[in-house]
């Protein structure tokens, strides 16, 4: 009965550690995973935003009225000249 009892409590003993580092393993690599995927949505994202200046880019989200207003009251197509056609 002795040797029966022995073997069930190592038995048992051995699997709790077992598992407890099977447990430390899964979380730390998918702590890993999740920091890695974090990293590439953060370059997808730098990416996307054009990296920041440098690029020679200019956005511009805002254009005054007095600019606008100017230009409507530019000539759009110009004045028309009459020509013609020289042969050599």
């Amino acid at each position: 009965m002795g040797f029966i009892f022995k073997f069930l409590l190592i038995a048992i003993a051995l699997s709790w550690i077992f598992s407890k580092l099977l447990q430390f393993f899964f979380r730390s690599k998918l702590k890993q995973f999740v920091d890695h995927a974090n990293d590439l949505k953060r370059e997808e994202d730098r990416r996307n935003r054009g990296g920041g200046a440098g690029k020679g880019n200019v956005n511009v989200d805002h254009i005054p009225r007095e600019y606008q207003e100017k230009k409507s009251k530019e000539i759009k197509g110009g004045d028309y000249i009459d020509y013609e056609e020289v042969k050599d």
